[in-house]
C-alpha cells in the first residue's frame, strides 16, 4: 500500500496545507478518503488520474471534508470518467450529493451536456450510506468502518445527534492494515478500528499549549478532535505499528515540534507529521 496525504490541514485556511483529502494506493486501485478544500489542486499536483480514482469514502459531512466533492465529480467526468463514482459515507451523504448535482451545479452540467457536447452525457455517482460494520469487499482488498465520536459530547439535542454520524475507515489488503481515524477523539470504536494497524492516519488538531490557551480549545480536545495529548495514546493502546499525524490547526515549526514531542511521550513507534503531497509506503 501507498498513502498520499493530499490535505493535512483543518477547516481554517492555511497557505501551506489544504483540508482533508487522502489517497490510498493498492496496486492499480486508488481509494479516496474525503474531498476537502484544495483536493482538486493537490490531485493534479501529484499527477494522479482523476478519471481512475475511487471509490470515495467520506468520513463525515463537515465542509473541510466534502468542500470539493461536487468539483471532483464534475472534474473527474470531464477528465474521462465514464462509470458512476462509487461513494460510501454516513447517512445524509446521498442527500448532499443529490442537492449538489441537481440544485447547485445543474446549470453547469446542463451547459456541458446540452451545449458543449464533447464530454457526452453526465455520469454521476452510486452512493451507499453506511454505519459501523463491513463497507466493501473487492476481493483483493476490503473496507470496514466504525462510528467515531466527533462532537458527540457537546450539548446537542437528540434530533441533531441522530443525523450526525461520523466514520473512521479500516482497509485490509495483502496482509496489511490501514486505518484512517477521520476526526474522532479517543473512544473504544477508534481503538477497535486502529487495532494492529500497519499505518494509522490520525487526526491531531492542537498542540498541548494551544489546548491550554482557552476553554474553547480545551473543549475541542475533549469532545471534538484528537490532539497531541491523546494521539500517541490512541496509537499505543491500539498497537499501531506506524503513526502518521494530520489535520493540524497550528503549523508553526514550534507548534509542530511540540506536537511531535508530546505524541512521542506516549507512543514508541515511528511518528510522522504529514505534509500535503507526502507519500508513505508500507
Amino acid at each position: 500500500m501507498k498513502l498520499y496525504t493530499l490535505g493535512t490541514g483543518g477547516p481554517r485556511p492555511d497557505p501551506h496545507r489544504n483540508s482533508t483529502c487522502h489517497v490510498l494506493e493498492i496496486g492499480p486501485q486508488r481509494l479516496i478518503f474525503d474531498a476537502g478544500r484544495g483536493a482538486i489542486q493537490r490531485i493534479a499536483q501529484k499527477g494522479l488520474p482523476f478519471a481512475a480514482l475511487g471509490p470515495l469514502f467520506v468520513t463525515h459531512l463537515h465542509i473541510d471534508h466534502i468542500g470539493e466533492l461536487a468539483n471532483y465529480l464534475i472534474t473527474s467526468w470531464i477528465a474521462g470518467r465514464r462509470q458512476p463514482l462509487r461513494i460510501f459515507g454516513p447517512p445524509g451523504t446521498a442527500e448532499v450529493v443529490d442537492v449538489l448535482m441537481k440544485s447547485v451545479y445543474d446549470r453547469d452540467i446542463a451547459f456541458r451536456t446540452e451545449g458543449e457536447t464533447a464530454f457526452g452525457p453526465f455520469v454521476g455517482t452510486e452512493v451507499t450510506e453506511v454505519r459501523a460494520g463491513p463497507v466493501l469487499d473487492a476481493g483483493g482488498w476490503k473496507v470496514s468502518c466504525e462510528e467515531m465520536e466527533h462532537g458527540h459530547g457537546l450539548p446537542f439535542g437528540p434530533q441533531f445527534l441522530s443525523r450526525w454520524i461520523c466514520l473512521g475507515y479500516r482497509v485490509e489488503a495483502g496482509g496489511k492494515l490501514f486505518t484512517f481515524s477521520g476526526d474522532g477523539v479517543m473512544c473504544d470504536s477508534l481503538l477497535r478500528l486502529a487495532s494492529d494497524a500497519d499505518l494509522l492516519l490520525q487526526c491531531c488538531y492542537l498542540a498541548r499549549s494551544e489546548m491550554q490557551a482557552n476553554e474553547h480549545f480545551a473543549g475541542l480536545a475533549k469532545y471534538t478532535l484528537a490532539c497531541s495529548d491523546t494521539a500517541g495514546k490512541i496509537a499505543a493502546r491500539a498497537g499501531a505499528k506506524r503513526l502518521v499525524l494530520t489535520h493540524f490547526r497550528g503549523t508553526t515549526p514550534a507548534l509542530l515540534r511540540e506536537i511531535e514531542e508530546d505524541v512521542r511521550r506516549d507512543y514508541a513507534g515511528p511518528v510522522h507529521l504529514a505534509n500535503d503531497l507526502d507519500e508513505f509506503e508500507f
